[in-house]
């Protein structure tokens, strides 16, 4: 399994689909797009309303142009009392639908956006969110295993800024989860290739001291949080040319495929 990532031609990109209804109602556009633009990854969010047939038919004309599909899910309240009855229920969907797929209709890898930072225990009672946290992705991390699928998880460029120190051990939340996923992703939301190169220093470290490929994020949509964050005003060639001047092996991921679709040249 390893951490490569197979590249695509040019520059590889991955990217995050959470309209799964895109699926069925538009594959042959979302996958042209995704060969155009040398995204070879896509993070897909599953959607249950959505039947296996219609995964199964866009994975495997993914397959066919070499992109893989990570199965993607999470919200903030996975941290809370029921977090563990939510990613038990995702991993049961997809553990059944691995076991019904052909190779080529399979899922490549799990993915997880979570968000703790947003869930009300973050503020009022940090030490138990982040252990429930912790114990979140160590039990992802042991499912995935089981259905030998590499686990990928978002993260915010500030968890550097953040410890624990509970029964899993202490040290830097941001160290800690670069450690224990496969793919970790790290949220650099910033329009300038400096910016964001400061702003991911330490988790390029922390990367490639444990040997990991660092998923860089970057955001297309737009933002209430001010100019600096996403490329939505500047447009794809301003972007792809100060991800270019961005230094280092990192996979660039693309926040998210719909905006980036409806991005300006």
């Amino acid at each position: 399994m390893g951490n490569q990532i197979v590249k695509a031609e040019g520059v590889p990109r991955a990217t995050w689909l959470w309209d799964t209804s895109l699926i069925e109602t538009r594959p042959d556009e979302v996958l042209a797009f995704l060969k155009e633009n040398n995204a070879n990854q896509v993070f897909l969010q599953i959607n249950r309303d959505i039947s296996m047939n219609s995964y199964k038919r866009f994975i495997s004309k993914s397959s066919a142009l070499g992109i893989k599909i990570h199965a993607l899910d999470g919200a903030p309240d996975w941290v809370s009392g029921k977090g563990g009855a939510y990613l038990n229920q995702f991993m049961g969907w997809v553990a059944s639908y691995q076991a019904g797929a052909a190779p080529e209709e399979k899922f490549s890898g799990i993915h997880l956006d979570l968000e703790p930072y947003l869930y009300s225990g973050w503020t009022s009672n940090y030490k138990a969110t982040v252990l429930a946290y912790q114990t979140l992705l160590l039990n992802a991390k042991a499912q995935s295993g089981q259905l030998g699928l590499p686990l990928g998880a978002d993260m915010p460029f500030w968890f550097d800024e953040h410890t624990y120190n509970n029964k899993i051990g202490k040290g830097n939340l941001a160290n800690w989860a670069i450690q224990t996923v496969d793919f970790p992703t790290i949220m650099a939301y910033r329009d300038t290739a400096p910016a964001i190169t400061e702003i991911i220093s330490n988790e390029i470290r922390m990367a490639q001291n444990a040997g990991k490929t660092l998923i860089v994020g970057v955001e297309t949509g737009a933002s209430s949080e001010g100019n600096s964050i996403t490329f939505h005003e500047e447009g794809k060639a301003y972007m792809e040319g100060e991800l270019a001047a961005v230094d280092g092996s990192h996979v660039f991921a693309i926040h998210y495929l719909e905006s980036w679709m409806n991005m300006k040249p």
